[in-house]
């Protein structure tokens, strides 16, 4: 069964893309989180690996659905 993964290059903590895959699947140079209702992303957000959630700027003070203009 498919899930939705956020995909993340290695060393860094921008969302590149997010996906569909199977469980398991593997990117060369990158990491995936899985992503749902409760922990949504899409690509150009910050994933912060303390608390598992997604923000809309690197110093993870933003949700990352708010867009500053």
């Amino acid at each position: 069964m498919n899930k939705q993964y956020a995909v993340i290059k290695t060393g860094s903590y921008l969302v590149e893309n997010t996906i569909a895959a199977p469980s398991g699947f593997m990117i060369k140079g990158c990491y995936t989180i899985e992503i749902g209702e409760e922990n949504a992303a899409q690509p150009g957000a910050f994933y912060n690996p303390n608390d598992g959630r997604f923000y809309g700027d690197a110093q993870y003070h933003t949700d990352y659905k708010k867009f500053i203009i």
